[in-house]
């Protein structure tokens, strides 16, 4: 039996003493599921709201077991540390990160990997991947070169390098849209907009480097200059089976980051269906939405996001008692 923590977006207002609510529909049966499961591995899951994180410890802890708050269980007590999902993070990313190096000093398995948590938090990991040899729809920064570009007719779509869900961005096509951006160009990222994203964006999900099942997202069909595929601003969701040559370029991305030290053990990658081949759109390795219940997969999903994690604590586990003979030996 192991202790395992999520981190969820919680619904306070809807939060009750027996139920922990979340925020949004996306998620919510998706984490219930896997809770389900790992309960049914004999494992003990408590949900967290990231806000809950004051010294070291959570003041609220709901155990899903016993449907019910608990008084809090002691981070150095927990087995393993889903860092799942967080409302508002990004408006507060010096607590995010303390948040998470209080987690990797717990001694708990944290997935993802902190040390892929903190690349994939910030754009900048398209030129990381493009220099792996990974294509990606291209990048460019926001200066001068791409003001030119603008006027040649170009389009670009301007993205935070620190954002999620849509938020501040932007479809440029012309030089005056980078008024918008003004004083803030190093916050952003240009990425070259292609119109192949109105024919849907696929998101395949991955444990580890085993595909898992995957979805078409498109943006709203009554508003054609929509490029944003969030279900919030009209987007829709629908089953989907990827091609073979889609499924290799989702995996070359995630061999790309092992191969640069970050470890994937929960992903979805975002690609479209571009001219050249499959590119490279997002790559979620934090807080992604994973669609288990929109593909009819949500229980089965479950079942095997438990079964992976149960093997990782497993071996992690095993691994932490040779950790502990290396510290003593530095020590001395």
């Amino acid at each position: 039996m192991a202790n395992v923590l999520m981190t969820l977006a919680e619904d306070r207002e809807a939060t009750t003493q027996t139920h922990f609510a979340v925020k949004y529909r996306v998620d919510e049966n998706d984490c219930y599921d896997f809770a389900s499961a790992l309960i049914a591995l004999n494992h003990d899951v408590f949900f967290v709201n990231w806000n809950d994180l004051a010294a070291g410890k959570f003041t609220r802890m709901f155990h899903q077991n016993g449907r019910r708050f608990v008084e809090p269980v002691a981070l150095a007590d927990m087995d393993s540390i889903f860092v799942y999902k967080m409302e508002g993070f990004y408006f507060d990313l010096p607590r995010f990160h303390r948040m998470v190096r209080t987690f990797e000093r717990s001694g708990a398995l944290v997935i993802n990997d902190p040390r892929t948590i903190r690349h994939n938090i910030n754009k900048r990991y398209y030129w990381d991947l493009a220099s792996a040899g990974v294509r990606i729809s291209p990048v460019a920064p926001i200066d001068g070169g791409l003001r030119e570009r603008l006027s040649k007719g170009e389009r670009f779509v301007l993205k935070p390098l620190l954002g999620e869900r849509g938020h501040a961005v932007i479809l440029a096509s012309e030089p005056a849209d980078l008024a918008k951006v003004r004083g803030k160009e190093c916050l952003f990222i240009a990425q070259k907009f292609m119109p192949e994203i109105r024919e849907g964006e696929r998101s395949l999900v991955f444990l580890g480097t085993q595909f898992q099942h995957a979805v078409i997202k498109r943006p709203a069909a009554n508003n054609p200059e929509e490029f944003r595929c969030n279900e919030s601003l009209g987007g829709t969701v629908a089953v989907y089976e990827p091609r073979a040559d889609e499924l290799e370029y989702a995996l070359s991305i995630l061999n790309a980051y092992q191969s640069l030290g970050y470890p994937v053990h929960f992903s979805r990658i975002d690609l479209i269906d571009a001219e050249a081949g499959p590119t490279l759109v997002e790559a979620e390795l934090l807080n992604p939405s994973i669609y288990a219940n929109y593909s009819r997969r949500g229980q089965e999903f479950g079942e095997q996001i438990a079964i992976y994690f149960d093997q990782l604590m497993n071996r992690h586990a095993k691994l932490k008692p040779m950790t502990a003979v290396w510290s003593a030996q530095l020590v001395g």
